[in-house]
């Protein structure tokens, strides 16, 4: 069985539960938060240690029960293609996906190239890998979830493959939890797959379900209305993937920038949008209009962004606009 999902972050956590390549301490972090979401930097030292402590041993608890993932790392097809973004009117992966993701690459200039190089390639592997099995008869699994890319990704893969026939696809779909109740009561929520932990990965692949023919057929349906409607943007709403305008999401910017002061970082404001409002995107949409406000005035760079940082690691000033 293929395992598909749509981004490297879901495709590295993957990859960890199919070995059991963990180390417990390394790769813990433990994030505060405050009323609002906002990081709250004035943690006592001692209290920060006895948290970590804390996610390390969940950590370690993890490993011990978890479910075995039984999977190969050639069995997973990774496709971070941003199918949320841009042009969607082309069959298959072409220049207009390439042009979607060099946009949203633009905002970490000094590595966009080599970066849209190396998801395109890896897409095109994966796709090519995809196609020649699913012709044989192997069956795949698609890891969903809520983020609009992995969406459109679902979507964008039912009409890519209906020319082999939905009726001889064998089509097992794992959606995300909204929410997940841990054995010492904490509740956990997940916006994508790239957040769960690699240890839970077995448990989840038991929530898989078979996708009926006509499920496949209503799927690749409702992607060919989104590429006749083409918008510049789709997004999860109630549920359902839907075209919207550029701007959709420019409500809870301007709702943080209010909050700023008169000069602030922006990457500041950045962080606090993805975290506060859980979103399902990426800092690079986020920076783009960050862009699109300093064309309009709102906003005045004082300084520029070092060199290899994203282009929103800088100080923006308001304009009065605001």
């Amino acid at each position: 069985m293929l395992e598909v999902v749509f981004s490297d972050s879901a495709a590295g956590a993957m990859l960890v539960a199919i070995g059991h390549q963990h180390s417990i301490g390394g790769a813990t972090a433990v994030i505060f938060a405050g009323e609002g979401g906002e990081q709250d930097a004035a943690i006592p030292q001692a209290e920060m240690e006895k948290l970590q402590g804390e996610a390390e041993e969940r950590e370690r608890r993890g490993w011990e029960n978890a479910v075995p993932f039984e999977s190969t790392r050639e069995k997973i097809i990774n496709l971070p293609l941003a199918l949320s973004v841009g042009n969607i009117s082309e069959t298959g992966i072409g220049p207009e996906r390439e042009r979607a993701l060099s946009l949203l690459m633009g905002t970490f200039p000094d590595m966009a190239s080599q970066v849209v190089d190396e998801l395109l390639n890896t897409a095109r592997r994966s796709y090519a890998v995809l196609l020649k099995q699913v012709q044989n008869g192997e069956s795949i699994r698609v890891w969903a979830s809520r983020e609009p890319d992995a969406m459109c990704g679902l979507y964008w893969l039912m009409e890519q493959l209906r020319p082999i026939g939905p009726e001889t696809l064998d089509v097992t779909l794992v959606e995300l939890p909204e929410w997940e109740e841990r054995p010492d009561g904490a509740v956990v929520q997940y916006t994508g797959w790239g957040e769960v932990e690699p240890y839970r990965f077995g448990a989840m692949a038991r929530l898989g379900k078979k996708l009926p023919v006509n499920a496949l057929r209503g799927l690749a349906s409702r992607w060919r209305e989104l590429q006749r409607e083409n918008a510049a943007l789709r997004a999860v709403l109630n549920g359902r993937l839907v075209s919207v305008p550029e701007s959709l999401y420019d409500t809870f910017i301007l709702r943080e920038l209010e909050k700023q002061e008169n000069e602030f970082p922006e990457a500041q404001l950045v962080g606090r949008v993805l975290g506060k409002y859980q979103l399902g995107i990426g800092d690079a949409w986020i920076a783009l209009r960050m862009e699109q406000f300093m064309k309009e005035g709102l906003l005045t760079p004082l300084t520029a962004p070092e060199a290899d940082a994203p282009i929103y690691h800088r100080i923006l000033q308001k304009s009065g606009k605001t």
